[in-house]
């Protein structure tokens, strides 16, 4: 139920860029982005600054709700 509620109150966008596989949203006025870059790595992005990181480190969650926990922990930290 917690998962649900946190979804719910998450800004998400999906980037149908042809290249690159991208779900987005903004925490505390910050563009976050994961990119699928095919190769079971994701490219994480915060602030311009960005990572790439193995698929393991999702622990099975898909990129979007991976995108949508990040942003929704960091919406509700004061």
């Amino acid at each position: 139920m917690l998962a649900t509620m946190a979804f719910t109150f998450t800004s998400c966008s999906d980037d149908d860029d042809a290249a690159n596989d991208c779900e987005t949203c903004t925490a505390q006025g910050q563009q976050i982005e994961i990119c699928d870059n095919g190769d079971d790595t994701f490219t994480l992005t915060v602030g311009g600054e960005s990572e790439t990181i193995p698929a393991s480190e999702l622990q099975g969650v898909s990129p979007e709700d991976f995108i949508g926990l990040i942003c929704t922990l960091a919406n509700t930290t004061p």
